[in-house]
């Protein structure tokens, strides 16, 4: 189930980005190799934060108890995500012809990857519902939350893969990654009990639509060119 919810997930955010691009095999592909290289940045992103916080005498568990050392966190991990992302989608776009819309490409990446992600929480929390542990209704949340995760991936590599063939890679990538920095940064002040369980769901999702939206804009030709004008 965990599997089928994920993919569905991936499949909507990419469609809903790049719906003129459902006859290009290759934006399928694109949606693939993001899940592939989410497993590639997971295993990278550990070792350097434990790095960064050797380096400067932190405790590793101050990334998820301390605010400061946090964002240092979300931040490494925002920007190897985006940079692993973009550095898949853009020879996948090469690929795709004449026709293939950076912002739909960079959303199926990033939908792939989100996917992945989205599998291993609803997963767990599967796996918890069977056991009776937490409340009866305890996949509700991660099943609206996961698919805010989902959203703002593909919509984040969507801003950045378009920066980078619009000639404002600098500025679109940074951009993605400060989002989802701050993305990552609303789950630690969940867990710092900053607000409620249902403050954090309706923040993580709001703002991971409101960015997709912005990918759906950019993948509209007349109105990108009028926002980048």
């Amino acid at each position: 189930m965990a599997i089928a919810v994920a993919l569905c997930y991936g499949l909507a955010v990419a469609a809903v980005v790049g719906r003129g691009q459902l006859r290009n095999p290759w934006f399928f592909v694109a949606f693939v190799l993001g899940a592939v290289v989410f497993w590639v940045a997971a295993l990278l992103v550990d070792p350097i934060q434990a790095l960064v916080a050797y380096l400067f005498g932190w405790d590793i568990g101050a990334y998820s108890t301390s605010i400061g050392v946090g964002l240092v966190g979300a931040l490494i991990a925002a920007t190897i995500n985006e940079i692993f992302k973009l550095a898949i989608a853009l020879p996948t776009l090469s690929r795709g012809g004449a026709e293939a819309d950076a912002a739909a490409f960079g959303a199926s990446v990033g939908a792939g990857f989100g996917a992945i992600g989205a599998y291993q929480v609803l997963g767990l929390a599967l796996v918890a519902r069977t056991l009776h542990m937490g409340a009866p209704d305890n996949l509700v949340t991660p099943l609206v939350q996961q698919f805010g995760f989902v959203a703002a991936n593909g919509a984040s590599t969507a801003l950045a893969v378009y920066g980078a063939t619009h000639g404002q890679l600098g500025v679109c990538l940074g951009a993605a990654v400060l989002y989802q920095t701050m993305y990552g940064m609303l789950g630690l002040l969940f867990a710092l009990q900053v607000y409620a369980l249902p403050v954090w769901t309706m923040l993580a999702v709001g703002v991971a639509l409101a960015m997709l939206a912005y990918a759906v804009v950019l993948s509209l030709p007349r109105a990108a060119a009028r926002l980048t004008s």
